[in-house]
């Protein structure tokens, strides 16, 4: 049996603070939105685009988000796709999404405002970072 990988990584600005809030089952989730630009060249003319990518924090990582990021914030984040749709008006409408599992604040941050760096997977009190 092959492996597979669904890694994707991102580094870009935050355009909107999170909104955050508790699923029923007690679980914090944060949802956001990241800019990401590029070159592109189009009829001779190049210009910048930019690209918009829903991101999604669980967890301690939601908690984190909401303390910390705000929007114009610089970041770097991995983690994995996920597709998925919904109905409106009877069209159905796909998205993808970023379920984030790493987080790097890449922006400056003023002194005593916590940690720079944030993973899902390690015990809480390893998870900060100088």
């Amino acid at each position: 049996m092959s492996r597979s990988v669904n890694k994707i990584t991102l580094v870009g600005n935050v355009g909107r603070d999170p909104d955050v809030h508790t699923t029923k089952a007690g679980t914090r989730v944060a949802h956001l939105s990241l800019a990401t630009n590029r070159r592109s060249t189009r009829d001779g003319d190049e210009g910048e685009r930019t690209d918009w990518h829903r991101l999604t924090f669980w967890n301690r990582l939601a908690e984190f988000a909401e303390e910390h990021i705000r929007m114009g914030a610089r970041l770097y984040v991995e983690g994995r796709l996920e597709y998925d749709s919904y109905e409106r008006d009877g069209v159905t409408i796909p998205t993808a999404e970023v379920h984030v599992r790493e987080l790097v604040m890449l922006s400056p941050r003023p002194a005593g405002t916590g940690p720079a760096e944030v993973s899902e997977e390690e015990p809480e009190e390893a998870a900060v970072v100088g």
